[in-house]
Formats: structure tokens, C-alpha cells, sequence
């Protein structure tokens, strides 16, 4: 393994940003990592490889061009894939302004930033704790990147989130003929709850659940008006556990029995 770290010297302990450590490591296959209640925040970029990353109860896989987060405060673990083992960049600080731009400008419970592609922003970072001697110049210039960091990833979710809510629909409407199952989008899209509801409701104004249940309700209106299927038959196609459910349901969607629906639209 190979692993260059530069812990930063701090004379103002009080400063609202201390960058704490920078550094550059190429994992071999039993690097892992774990920390309770860590005390200091760090940013860190996948220049190759895929890992894991444990944190407050998510378990997310930064990969090539990524950015993970890892908050002050938190438990986390994280570990490189054996196979394909992680070459990182990492940035470790604290302080007020950096804990106060985590809260303001990136998503709550949000730890991994996919797609990123900053390896040069991160290697000039890198060369910065490395090549001064200026300890104060080098921490107001780390600090002034830092920003832009922050700046960049809350720039970077506004536009995932935008095309983020569409990938959700469409992975919702891929898989109507499953079960709807919130932990099992979630996993599949890599994301919380919360930040996975919050998107799809912000843009589409329901629920993830709720457009599935819709996009059933619009399904089974086809059936009814353009197949001889029977009602039983419409109820075991889109995995209603009976039929008298299915019923209750679409009438509560539509004001119509199922029945009633199709005799109205012949």
C-alpha cells in the first residue's frame, strides 16, 4: 500500500475552517478503516478502483469519480474492493463554517456524490499541503478550496437531482410487475429514504409509492377498456393479493368499480 499523508500544522485552533490532514493513498486488499463518533470531517475522491463505505446505517460503493463524505460525529467504515482496490485523494477538516456549510450546502444523510470526476481539482489540493512551507497560506488556500468543494457538489445534486427524479420513475414504471419495496429502490438507486423521497416528491408532487400505485390504476384502466381479461385475471396481473382488494382500491382511485368502469367506457 501506498499512503502520503500531510498532517497540516494549526495555529488558530478557533478559525471557522481547519483543514486537519490531506493526502493521497493507493489501497492494497486489506485496507478498511473505522471510526466511532469521528472526530473530524473529511472529503475524499475515487481516482480508481470500487469500495464500500458504512455510515450512520447506509452502506453506499464509492467507485471511479466519486466523492464520499464522512461527517464529524459519525460511525463509519469503509474498506477497498480486493479485486479492484481503491487509488484515493482525501481531504480531513473542522470547524464552524465547514460544519456549517455540510448542513446548508449538501443534502441531509447524503454521503457519496457520484460521477464527480475531479481528480485534478483534488491533485491541486494535494500540491498545495505538499509544496509550501507557508503554514498560513496553506491553510487559507486549502480552506478557499474547500469552498469550491462544497460549492461544486451542491452544484453538481441540483443537476443529478433533476434527471435523479426521472431515473426513479423510470425504474418505478421498469417494475411494475414487482412488489413495490422503498428499501429495495433505495439500495438499487443509492440513496436514503429521505433524500430518494424528497427528489421524486419535489419534482413530480407525489410519492414514489404513490405514482406506483397511479401507474397500476392507469394500467388496469387499459386492461378494462381494451382486453377481455377478467377482473380476477387484471388483479393477479398487477400483484393485488385479491380480487375484492384490487376492487376496493381502484374504486377509491377512480370512483368506479372495476366492472362499472369497463361497461362506462364500452
Amino acid at each position: 500500500m501506498y499512503d502520503n499523508l500531510k498532517i497540516m500544522s494549526n495555529e488558530h485552533t478557533d478559525a471557522p475552517v481547519i483543514i486537519k490532514f490531506v493526502g493521497e493513498t493507493v489501497c492494497d486488499k486489506k485496507y478498511e478503516v473505522e471510526r466511532k463518533c469521528s472526530e473530524l470531517s473529511a472529503l475524499e475522491y475515487i481516482v480508481e478502483g470500487n469500495g464500500t463505505l458504512e455510515i450512520n446505517g447506509q452502506v453506499l460503493h464509492p467507485k471511479k469519480g466519486d466523492i464520499f463524505l464522512l461527517t464529524q460525529g459519525s460511525n463509519h467504515r469503509y474498506y477497498t474492493n480486493n479485486d479492484n482496490c481503491w487509488h484515493k485523494y482525501f481531504i480531513g477538516f473542522c470547524g464552524d463554517f465547514s460544519m456549517q456549510m455540510i448542513k446548508e450546502y449538501l443534502p441531509e444523510d447524503t454521503y457519496l456524490f457520484e460521477g464527480c470526476f475531479m481528480e485534478k481539482r483534488f491533485s491541486h489540493i494535494f500540491d498545495i499541503a505538499f509544496n509550501s512551507t507557508d503554514t498560513k497560506k496553506v491553510q487559507t488556500e486549502l480552506s478557499i478550496e474547500l469552498f469550491k468543494l462544497f460549492n461544486y457538489l451542491r452544484e453538481h445534486e441540483i443537476s443529478e437531482n433533476e434527471d435523479f427524479a426521472d431515473k426513479i420513475k423510470n425504474t418505478i414504471d421498469n417494475h411494475l410487475d414487482e412488489p413495490f419495496d422503498l428499501n429495495v429502490l433505495c439500495s438499487y438507486m443509492n440513496y436514503s429514504k429521505n433524500h430518494l423521497i424528497n427528489i421524486f416528491t419535489k419534482k413530480y408532487k407525489i410519492t414514489p409509492y404513490q405514482y406506483y400505485i397511479e401507474r397500476k390504476i392507469s394500467i388496469a384502466k387499459e386492461y378494462l377498456t381494451n382486453t377481455t381479461m377478467s377482473i380476477a385475471e387484471i388483479s393477479s396481473a398487477l400483484l393485488y393479493s385479491d380480487q375484492q382488494y384490487f376492487s376496493y382500491c381502484f374504486k377509491k382511485a377512480t370512483g368506479y368499480s372495476p366492472s362499472s368502469y369497463r361497461n362506462n367506457t364500452k
